[in-house]
């Protein structure tokens, strides 16, 4: 497996959309896909828990397809409220048009609802934080993956489990353990250093051309 750094996957995402003119939104529906072929599809319950980023928006991308595949899906989102990327906008957007559950987290009441959720879900979906993530989390960030590690079944990570800093492999503060994590184009290094929390690693092609 070739393995790359956080700086060198920015560089070949920005030369992707803005050299070759892929949109960043056909790379998320092309990491959507690609998800959906490994993880198991006879299950009926899946929660997922995202951030407001790209990562995040990979999660929606995500639900959307199972949501069309008459799968029960609950969705929470994490972060503040009136933001996200564009690419996370239009698939958040596109979601509420097919009126699917979204929860906002919000405090107390929302994470007590997650724990429920989670401890009854088949499946759980980490999209909470991807490889940008610089700084130890806190705060209900902290809480919802706790939340997330004590009540889940079993974990697939988006590209890299929330937490786990994606050059050099640490646990900022606290991180998700995954069963699975489905990483995009090459394997981050970090990805090399954190098995008991990445568990079975496999890698996707999404159609990045590579760079001269």
């Amino acid at each position: 497996m070739k393995v790359i750094s956080c700086q060198e996957m920015k560089e070949i995402d920005s030369y992707a959309i803005n050299k070759i003119g892929i949109p960043g939104i056909v790379l998320m529906e092309n990491a959507a896909l690609k998800v959906i072929n490994n993880i198991d599809l006879n299950l009926n319950h899946y929660t997922f828990v995202c951030g407001k980023g790209n990562n995040g928006g990979d999660g929606l991308a995500l639900a959307r397809h199972l949501i069309l595949r008459n799968k029960r899906v609950k969705i929470y989102i994490a972060g503040n409220f009136g933001t996200g990327t564009d690419d996370f906008n239009i698939n958040l957007s596109i979601l509420k048009n097919l009126r699917a559950d979204i929860t906002y987290i919000k405090g107390e009441k929302e994470l007590t609802e997650l724990k429920e959720d989670l401890q009854n879900s088949d499946l759980v979906l980490d999209a909470l934080f991807g490889i940008g993530l610089k700084r130890n989390i806190e705060g209900i960030y902290f809480d919802v993956i706790k939340i997330m590690n004590d009540s889940s079944k079993q974990i697939i990570a988006i590209d890299i489990p929330s937490g786990i800093n994606g050059d050099t492999g640490e646990v900022m503060g606290i991180a998700v353990k995954a069963v699975k994590t489905i990483t995009f184009h090459a394997v981050k290094k970090g990805l090399m250093n954190c098995e008991d929390y990445a568990g079975e690693i496999i890698l996707e092609d999404i159609g990045i051309p590579h760079s001269d």
